[in-house]
């Protein structure tokens, strides 16, 4: 079970133990342990908790936020009401959190966001939420009130914990938000946060990975421990007799981690000229669109990939519709996808390879040997430029061209 954390600013959180049956007494029956809301009515002075079904902190807060609310509103006492768009912080990000996972009113401005980019966007909005307590000394404000102090003080505190980057993707998320207030629930108000500037961000040496660097990795996965001991002290393996296959993936095809991840046998075309490719949907330009158009990408399988999907069993499953990472599918894309990201850096430590390299620099690598080769057209295989095709799969000739060229040409390490 993992370890419950607090944090500085507990808003009524606790962590209790149902076997100690007491709070944050610091005993270690972490199996037992739940994040606890906890509140006193202020008219009769009783205690209201509730034990919380999250086990991450953010996610907790939001639950108590509703719990609180629902008291409040049983006893008709919310401190601002919730009709119309008068209504405090905690409730905004609620309101907030709600219209990014498409349950509100606002359907026909619905776009499909992943659960990971909406925890992490509510997560922004409760570190700011707890700077304006912090800030002001109080315990609720409503939105229209937050002014320019409010924002100079967390952008302050943003900055130094942060990384220039992290800052400009929390201040961005912020500005979003209260352009959905001002927008979307007709608030009146001004967005601050559309006043600060973004901070420089230092230019990263790009870094890829070598040969020696990955075989070493690949071998490791055999010889290493599979055991990783994470901070919290829970132990997880991280062997599947699949991760060697996981890693040559993203090495050769350079997909992001979804989409190899999704990858199946069936999802591979190939040309009268004998050219093979994968065809998959082009899950982040699919996910932001604003229309019904479909975006297509394409995955050109050259010799070393084809190599390696050979020692998969292509020749037996190339037209079946199974998984070609985790076949039996025992496992989610989102534990996949953190699984596979742990053990990289846990075998890539275990093989001894001290430069920061992650799971990510596959992806870079693969990159940068197509770019050696395409130039230009790099773009029409990574899609980092649109790649748009009807729905009867007609293959765009400028994206045929350089998915047959990186078929032909292109070659990993060289």
């Amino acid at each position: 079970m993992i370890k419950l954390k607090l944090r500085k600013n507990r808003n009524g959180i606790k962590i209790w133990c149902r076997k100690c049956r007491k709070h944050n007494n610091g005993c270690k029956h972490y199996e037992h342990q739940n994040f606890r809301a906890n509140y006193i009515d202020a008219i009769t002075g009783k205690h209201k908790s509730k034990i919380l079904e999250a086990t991450d902190y953010d996610d907790a807060l939001v639950e108590a936020i509703n719990f609180k609310k629902g008291l409040d509103e049983q006893r008709n006492l919310t401190p601002t009401s919730t009709v119309g768009n008068d209504y405090d912080l905690a409730t905004a990000i609620v309101k907030y959190q709600m219209y990014l996972s498409g349950d509100c009113e606002y359907q026909q401005y619905n776009k499909t966001l992943t659960p990971k980019y909406i925890k992490e966007t509510v997560g922004f909005l409760i570190k700011f939420h707890d700077s304006v307590k912090e800030n002001r000394k109080i315990r609720w404000i409503k939105p229209p009130q937050i002014n320019r102090s409010d924002v100079s003080y967390f952008f302050g505190k943003m900055k130094e914990k942060y990384h220039p980057k992290s800052v400009n993707n929390i201040i961005q998320a912020l500005t979003t938000f209260f352009d959905f207030l001002i927008e979307k629930e007709d608030l009146s108000m001004k967005n601050y946060f559309k006043e600060c500037a973004s901070l420089p961000v230092p230019k990263k040496t790009i870094k890829t990975i070598n040969r020696e660097e990955f075989e070493a990795i690949l071998d490791a996965v055999d010889t290493y421990t599979p055991i990783l001991v994470q901070n919290n002290g829970r132990k997880i393996n991280l062997y599947q007799p699949w991760m060697k296959d996981a890693f040559r993936l993203f090495l050769l095809a350079g997909g992001r981690r979804e989409e190899i991840i999704q990858l199946r046998w069936n999802d591979m075309y190939t040309l009268k000229n004998g050219t093979k490719f994968f065809m998959i949907g082009n899950l982040k330009a699919n996910r932001i669109q604003k229309t019904d158009k479909e975006y297509i990408k394409y995955i050109p399988i050259g010799a070393d990939l084809e190599k390696a999907l050979m020692d998969m069993g292509m020749e037996q499953k190339k037209h079946t519709t199974e998984r070609i990472i985790d076949p039996t599918e025992e496992y989610s894309t989102n534990t996949m996808m953190e699984m596979i990201t742990k053990a990289f850096t846990h075998f890539k430590n275990g093989a001894g390879i001290k430069s920061e390299i992650t799971l990510k620099h596959l992806r870079k690598t693969y990159i940068s040997w197509t770019n050696q080769v395409l130039g230009s057209d790099t773009g029409k295989i990574t899609s980092h430029a649109g790649t748009k095709i009807l729905s009867d799969h007609y293959i765009d000739p400028t994206i045929l061209s350089a998915v047959e060229k990186a078929a032909l040409e292109v070659r990993i390490f060289g």
